[in-house]
């Protein structure tokens, strides 16, 4: 009888501890973290998120976090001294990360917003870099242009645009969409860093010449030196053709 019992109770450990070992990757991936990018000139701020404090003074273009959460929609409040200035939902997905953006509206509203962005920690070669570019300042429809070619094309207040580029230092500038004046931003110098994300933020005002960039790198697993496939993948706009016969600043596959 003593040894049946003990037989009985051994079985049901080994079945709790088969359930608990089952449950953790289930539990791991309702997880995700969340990033704040500070996009608003001239300030700093606090940040709370489902009403907890998870980051104070977070001077412009600064970049607090990652902050895990569960998988859903959260609450996020930006204040300043004590009084809001944007208080929104986002909605994540489980196992990603995200950038929280909050930065000024496009042409025509005054009050800041937040938007959320996905971040893609697709593997990359340690010679290149995944570059997303999001225009999150108050200019209307833009291009922007590397090394003096236009490079994203038509992009609007909370869209972006992504490629796929050489690991180096290059020149960018924002500009209207399809004219070169007046210039929104720079040229200013970029430095992409391989086998990572690295997003890059339009922000400020320009007639109120607080224009700036925000860059928030992230590192993701490396793979070999074998050239990547990658298409071009945005929230609008497009990523302008390179001309033919020219030398390319950024490559770009187009092959899936």
């Amino acid at each position: 009888m003593t040894g049946h019992k003990i037989g009985v109770a051994a079985v049901g450990l080994t079945v709790l501890l088969a359930g608990a070992w089952l449950a953790t990757p289930s539990q791991a991936a309702d997880q995700t973290e969340i990033y704040i990018v500070q996009g608003l000139p001239n300030r700093t701020v606090a940040v709370e998120i489902d009403g907890k404090a998870v980051a104070d003074s977070v001077a412009a273009t600064k970049v607090a976090g990652p902050f895990d959460v569960k998988a859903g929609s959260h609450t996020v409040r930006v204040s300043q001294g004590g009084t809001t200035v944007v208080e929104q939902t986002v909605k994540v997905k489980p196992d990603r990360s995200t950038d929280v953006v909050v930065h000024l509206p496009g042409p025509g509203k005054t009050d800041p917003t937040l938007t959320a962005y996905e971040n893609d920690l697709s593997a990359m070669p340690s010679d290149k870099a995944n570059l997303t570019v999001a225009h999150t300042a108050t200019v209307p429809p833009a291009d922007v242009t590397v090394n003096g070619k236009v490079l994203f094309s038509d992009i609007a207040n909370g869209q972006a645009l992504s490629l796929v580029v050489p690991v180096g230092t290059y020149s960018t500038a924002i500009v209207p969409h399809e004219k070169e004046s007046p210039v929104y931003l720079g040229p200013v110098k970029l430095t992409v860093e391989g086998g990572a994300l690295n997003r890059v933020y339009a922000v400020g005002d320009p007639s109120k010449k607080t224009m700036n960039v925000v860059l928030h790198v992230i590192d993701v697993p490396k793979t070999g030196s074998k050239k990547p496939k990658k298409v071009d993948t945005g929230t609008g706009g497009q990523a302008a053709d390179l001309a033919a016969g020219e030398d390319p600043v950024l490559w770009v596959d187009l092959t899936r």
